[in-house]
């Protein structure tokens, strides 16, 4: 049964996946229970065969009572957000569930302790994401002091810039009581409220176009340099570019001008000649980029060893176990799409990339549905770091782009990321309640 394991569970990942494309055959909500019943079915087995698996070839009794407790707690925020948010999106939810699941599955095959932390981390983030929605309806209190929200996150940039911790050559991280978090993760959901609240300022709108004015540009312009800029400054390059990329796309979104698009790619790319001249370690992901074996046992180590595995574990994979990858330094974090690739496969793995994808879509498609200007800008802003948070990760685990030391939301491990986005996805369901309940039709 473990031999057969890996093909199974391919199995369950795809059929799976197919049914988060599935349910848009039907408009109604309720005719698509079946599908997410279905959908939590395969996700059960899909987390039940992994643990088994990992059981069998460890010999360790603890995988199970962990498996046992990872499945009450799944289905307890399915139930109860089903049953707190009857309107809320259920494939939203399943989605959430099935890739902790999977990270669920592989953590512990990595290392069973930082399993038992993300176990923990998940429980604490899902308590959080059933309060989340309740306070969505009282959002707007944000967009009237939404000023409050962008100096807040500068001070805490500010903070971390000061006395943070240095990881990598980076000062990304700070510790408080023993608690060791990345500020950058919490200030982007403060700043996406800030844009969201600055560029749909009635006062400050041009009431001809009902767009934001030059002035109110420039203003918000300067003050997302000036994240921007601190982040740079604390060579924490990754997080930097995710506030550009959010600033770019909310403020392409309120004026609807492509002019900011064109502008932004033109920003961003004298950005990253200036990241790569000024700091070295750019330097060095950049080589390692464009030819990690020509450097296998320095800079590009580990963009070689997670080409390695990916390589070696085409489309089924090894089995769980069976590969190497913590040959891979930083697996459990950024290069875990490398190790999922290596022992669950590549059809997995592209399964994974698709319920992301299912999950962007679903965050743009609430986006769509909202009139109001100030929630559907912060919908985009959500659904905008969420997506290129899935691309940075990935793409960088491939070599498509060089690293950026982004982390796969839900599946990697780290318990800023997932609390961030347990919060995010909270949100978000809380909007679409809002959506299907007919608030913020209108101005």
């Amino acid at each position: 049964m473990a031999g057969l394991s890996k093909y199974f569970i391919a199995v369950f990942v795809i059929f799976y996946t197919f049914h988060c494309f599935a349910v848009f055959s039907y408009k109604n909500e309720e005719d698509r229970r079946v599908f997410y019943v279905f959908q939590n079915a395969l996700m059960v087995m899909t987390h039940l065969l992994g643990f088994y698996v990992l059981y069998v070839r460890s010999g360790e009794s603890s995988m199970l009572i962990l498996c046992v407790l990872e499945e009450i707690v799944l289905f307890a925020m399915i139930i109860l957000f089903a049953n707190f948010y009857p309107r809320s999106s259920r494939l939203i939810t399943n989605n959430v569930c099935m890739l902790l699941s999977i990270s669920f599955v592989m953590l512990a095959r990595l290392s069973y302790e930082r399993a038992w932390r993300q176990f923990v981390i998940a429980a604490f983030g899902i308590a959080i994401a059933l309060i989340v929605p309740f306070f969505v309806k009282r959002i707007h209190l944000i967009r009237y002091h939404y000023w409050i929200a962008g100096i807040a996150g500068l001070a805490i940039l500010l903070v971390m810039m000061t006395i943070g911790t240095v990881t990598n050559g980076s000062r990304i991280s700070l510790t408080i009581a023993g608690i060791t978090f990345l500020p950058s993760e919490f200030v982007r959901l403060l700043f996406i409220f800030f844009l969201a609240g600055m560029f749909t300022d009635e006062e400050q709108i041009n009431p001809e176009t009902g767009r934001p004015t030059i002035q109110l540009i420039v203003s918000g312009t300067v003050l997302a340099a000036a994240y921007v800029g601190i982040l740079a400054l604390c060579k924490d390059l990754g997080s930097a570019l995710m506030f550009f990329i959010i600033y770019m796309f909310i403020l392409y979104a309120a004026t609807r001008a492509p002019i900011v698009l064109i502008g932004g790619a033109g920003g961003m790319a004298a950005a990253s000649l200036a990241g790569y001249k000024l700091f070295a370690h750019v330097r060095n992901r950049v080589r390692a980029w464009r030819d990690p074996f020509s450097d296998i046992e320095g800079a590009g180590y580990q963009v070689a060893q997670s080409l390695f595995a990916i390589g070696t574990g085409s489309w089924f994979g090894l089995g769980l176990m069976g590969g190497s990858p913590k040959s891979i330094p930083e697996v459990a974090k950024d290069f875990i799409f490398a190790a999922i690739s290596e022992e669950m496969g590549g059809i997995v793995a592209l399964c994974i990339i698709l319920i992301s994808l299912s999950n962007f879509l679903m965050f743009m498609n609430i986006s769509m549905s909202i009139h109001e200007a100030y929630l559907r800008l912060m919908a985009v802003g959500l659904a905008v770091n969420y997506g290129f948070q899935v691309i940075l990760t990935i793409g960088g685990v491939t070599k498509f782009i060089p690293l950026t030391g982004i982390t796969l939301p839900l599946v990697s491990y780290g318990g800023s990321s997932v609390i961030v986005t347990f919060i995010c996805f909270s949100i978000i369901q809380g909007l679409y309640v809002l959506s299907r309940d007919g608030v913020g039709d209108e101005e």
